[in-house]
């Protein structure tokens, strides 16, 4: 029964971020730390085993994206309950500001990092309280798909662009079709999306791949034709990692982690924790 509230639920809320173009819900599931869990209705829970591992992947994105941070102006999009800003800072970033749509998250990464970071609510497809070439870096974690369902991707990629300096870094994560599915974007799609918007992009592939289903056949196609972004084989730590109870999974094999060249950057790659999502670093240019 509580399933079929919830459903119906969702598919409400999704009719009315439709109508008033709204692209979220302010009681959407997010990630919180300290085994901390809120459900849709703002109801606190108790975090099982996969709830904190959700997090602890959410938080190895922050591990990478932190190589590119010490010294300078980043901007989380789509920061949440603020979590990440804790690893930014760690990490010598000067200067952080999240961004999110939801009061709630807003309200609570206020009170627990405001030493750490200034917040504000913002959507991603409309950042007008923030000037032109205001950050060196701008990063935006699991936000994409959430607003692709509304066709408003290329909105918000335009506003992270405009926010971030000439020669600045955009670094993406939103996850692959086949890791999750109706929720997140294949390789054409997200390939051709930055070949839209940006010059100079790369594409991380993320570490798995399932062992069956649809979504296996998917990966088998695009190997065979040549549809892949940069695999990199990753050490992932499986006690960390969210798993799928229904699908068994593998690790692609790819280039070994170690430096990888983009643009003026030697990326660390063996900080990549990237079981679900693609991870992308564009170079933004005006």
């Amino acid at each position: 029964m509580k399933q079929i509230i919830l459903k119906i639920y969702e598919t409400i809320t999704h009719f009315i971020g439709r109508l008033t173009k709204k692209y979220y819900y302010e009681d959407y599931v997010r990630v919180y730390p300290d085994q901390i869990k809120y459900n849709r209705f703002g109801k606190k829970m108790s975090a099982n085993k996969n709830d904190i591992n959700n997090y602890l992947n959410h938080r190895k994105f922050y591990g990478f994206v932190g190589q590119f941070a010490k010294g300078k102006r980043v901007a989380d999009v789509g920061c949440g309950s603020g979590y990440g800003v804790e690893i930014l800072k760690n990490c010598g970033a000067a200067y952080i500001h999240g961004f999110d749509l939801s009061k709630s998250s807003i309200s609570f990464a206020t009170s627990r990092y405001k030493n750490l970071a200034d917040f504000s609510i913002a959507s991603i497809t409309d950042m007008n309280i923030v000037k032109d070439d205001s950050f060196d870096i701008v990063i935006s974690s699991e936000v994409m798909e959430h607003i692709k369902e509304y066709n408003m991707e290329s909105k918000a990629i335009e506003e992270l662009k405009r926010i971030a300096v000439n020669g600045g870094l955009i670094i993406i994560g939103t996850p692959n079709i086949e890791m999750s599915p109706n929720h997140g974007f294949s390789f054409d799609e997200i390939n051709d999306f930055f070949k839209n918007h940006f010059t100079n992009y790369c594409i991380f592939e993320n570490a798995l791949f399932p062992l069956s289903g649809s979504e296996f056949k998917l990966w088998k196609e695009r190997v065979r034709n040549n549809k892949t972004a940069t695999i990199i084989s990753q050490n992932i730590n499986f006690d960390e990692t969210y798993m799928r109870p229904d699908i068994n999974f593998e690790v692609k094999k790819g280039i070994e982690s170690g430096f990888y060249n983009f643009a003026n950057y030697k990326v660390d790659t063996t900080l990549l924790h990237n079981t679900h999502s693609w991870v992308v670093l564009a170079e933004n240019a005006k």
